[in-house]
């Protein structure tokens, strides 16, 4: 089984899902993590997570649009 690594933590589920959605639509699976946390701007955030094995090509991605 693959594992994951974080591959960017953000302070709103809105904006994990948008970046989820870019990774996804380029063929990258992605993950969100604490999105049932309700204490998410105080605490850790919503983290996007991807496989090791996509990780570069997908900070690649996100640097490339400016969002990481």
């Amino acid at each position: 089984m693959d594992s994951t690594q974080t591959l960017a933590t953000y302070s709103t589920l809105a904006e994990a899902y948008i970046i989820k959605g870019m990774l996804e639509a380029n063929g990258i699976p992605a993950l969100v993590r604490n999105e049932n946390n309700l204490y998410v701007p105080i605490f850790d955030g919503v983290s996007v997570m991807v496989f090791e094995k996509d990780f570069d090509k997908a900070k690649k991605l996100l640097e490339e649009h400016g969002d990481m």
